[in-house]
């Protein structure tokens, strides 16, 4: 099977941007291999499966922690039969395909062979992180940092949330995280990394990262720990950052495509990212920065969600979570393919336990491990607001793009949950760039609930205060952030969901608070109100800023970068 790659090219620009210059060697465009791998696990393998349905996938503060565990509680005892959980798996035909075609094994991960932890709803909701201690597992799900006991059922302990503190550091909200023989890696989506040290049971600040500076426009997206390095993966500028003492601090290049994961096992790197244009996943392997040509995935991966590697093999959690690819870790060659349990978003593997954990909304797989059916009540559920994707996708369709005969930008910084350094905040909608004076119209039918007929331009000595006010705090009030929105119009539509159209350099006449509009109705002009470069010209930074919300939350928010990408082109129907 052909698996196409980008050719490899260093911009200056963005060699001088970074300061690192390194030799890479460039992969070939094209490779054909024929797989011979076993199987890694004899457990519920068939190499001719019956194929029984279809499910289709969809296309330097102080570092003192002054954030404090909520106390584990006790779950209550369940004892009737008829209340244990389990589930239903059907075997999805693109998947047993994907085995079948290159000839390798398949294995289904369903009841006879998985067991189950169910909590109640909303306990967790959409889980982005997992990853396995000795003896607990460590889960991100709505930014909270939740720790569970790997060997007595029970409701989890939150180790910290966004509006926490380490130090003096507020988080705001926790992207992605790593266990290390040390502590706890945690990555804020503001670039700080965090550490929870497993001897003093407290969290201290790791790496610290909230430049202001209107240029600053790193992202980083993922983090994986190995002795004493940290390693950060970064979807803007494409590289890997190396960090930690006693570590030759160094960053590397990337191809050109979109961040998703980064793992590490001894001197070997593998970088997971998505094509800049569809939804195919490219895995790489690096040694001391270099490119290792020798290892060369034989499978198409597809919607990628998180790598992770292990002794022998690396794991691949792509299709949307739906699939689990594991592949020679010397060669790339695929060895076997999993279908996972219903509704995972993350996973991980003790190899010294032997244990494969996978998560899903209020549920942990256990697999291998079917004797394991177990009921946990009780914990305060999340609010109702936190949407799941599907939620999403069914309130917001048939929504139509604010400005006619645009395109999704291509950069992830211009989209939901990419950290804005200037005011030390979270970006929390997307960006359209056109020329002042361009129309902007309704997604959608709605009421006018706010209209800033009567905004007056921010000058500089208001701008001022507000970077004194950010610096001094840490973060983006929210007071400051409206500032920021400049001329704004929000339109609420039935479900309960509002549209708000920021930095707009005027609205029509008529829309006002409390009138109704039609969906493609015009309602004002893209413009720079409330951005610092306004006070330079009404032309410079020109674009309209919108956002999407439900109650207190925004589309996009506790997504992985890709699925918020892949959620977006999903309801607007656009790449």
């Amino acid at each position: 099977m052909q698996l196409k790659r980008a050719l490899w090219g260093i911009n200056i620009v963005w060699l001088v941007l970074i300061g690192c210059v390194q030799t890479i060697a460039s992969p070939p465009a094209a490779i054909v291999i024929v797989p011979t791998g076993k199987p890694l696990r004899e457990t519920a393998v068939s190499a001719t499966p019956t194929i029984l349905a279809v499910d289709n996938y969809t296309a330097s503060p102080s570092s003192t922690s002054v954030a404090t565990p909520t106390p584990v509680m006790p779950p209550t005892a369940t004892d009737a039969a008829s209340q244990l959980p389990t589930f239903t798996s059907i075997q999805n035909e693109a998947i047993v395909n994907s085995a079948l075609a290159l000839g390798v094994p398949f294995a289904q991960m369903d009841r006879k062979n998985t067991g189950i932890r169910q909590y109640d709803n909303h306990l967790f909701f959409h889980p982005i992180g997992l990853d396995v201690a000795p003896s607990s597992i460590f889960m991100l799900d709505a930014g909270r940092v939740l720790k569970f006991d790997l060997d007595t059922p029970g409701l989890p302990q939150t180790l910290l949330s966004p509006g926490d503190y380490v130090g003096n550091v507020r988080v705001l909200e926790p992207l992605d995280l790593a266990v290390m023989t040390d502590g706890l890696l945690v990555l804020d989506r503001a670039g700080d990394v965090y550490l929870y040290d497993w001897q003093t049971q407290a969290w201290q600040l790791d790496r610290y990262d909230r430049p202001v500076g209107e240029s600053s426009g790193h992202y980083y997206v993922a983090v994986a720990g190995e002795g004493n390095g940290r390693y950060l993966l970064e979807t803007n500028y494409h590289y890997v950052r190396l960090y930690g003492e006693a570590v030759r601090n160094r960053l590397w290049p990337l191809i050109e495509s979109r961040a998703v994961d980064v793992a590490v096992n001894g001197e070997d790197v593998f970088v997971l990212t998505q094509e800049m244009r569809g939804q195919n996943g490219i895995l790489a392997k690096y040694r001391d920065t270099a490119y290792v040509t020798a290892f060369r995935p034989t499978v198409d991966i597809v919607q990628p969600r998180q790598v992770v590697v292990g002794e022998t093999a690396v794991f691949v959690l792509d299709m949307a979570g739906q699939r689990l690819l594991a592949l020679d870790r010397i060669t790339g060659q695929l060895l076997q393919v999993y279908q996972t349990p219903p509704g995972t978003t993350a996973f991980d593997i003790d190899e010294m336990a032997d244990r494969w954990l996978f998560t899903a909304p209020d549920r942990l797989y256990f697999f291998d491990e079917p004797q394991t059916q177990i009921q946990i009540p009780g914990g305060d559920p999340l609010p109702a607001a936190l949407f799941t994707e599907s939620m999403w996708q069914e309130v917001l369709s048939g929504l139509i793009l604010p400005i006619q005969a645009t395109n999704l930008t291509r950069r992830d910084f211009q989209m939901p949950g990419a950290p804005r350094h200037y005011r030390l905040g979270v970006h929390q909608g997307l960006d359209f760039y056109w020329r002042p004076g361009t129309a902007v119209y309704a997604v959608a039918d709605g009421i006018v609930v706010r209209a800033m007929h009567d905004y007056e331009p921010l000058t500089s000595e208001q701008l001022d205060q507000l970077r004194v006010e950010t610096e001094t705090l840490g973060f983006t009030s929210s007071t400051a952030i409206d500032l920021y929105r400049g001329r704004q119009v929000w339109i609420q539509h039935p479900d309960g969901i509002v549209s708000r159209y920021i930095h707009l350099s005027s609205i029509v006449p008529e829309i006002i608070e409390g009138a109704s509009v039609v969906q493609g109705q015009q309602i004002g002009a893209v413009g720079n109100s409330g951005s610092p470069a306004s006070l330079q010209s009404k032309s410079v930074d020109s674009h309209l800023h919108f956002e999407l919300w439900w109650q207190d939350t925004y589309l996009g928010q506790f997504f992985r970068s890709v699925e918020t990408r892949q959620l977006i082109e999903t309801i607007f129907q656009t790449p």
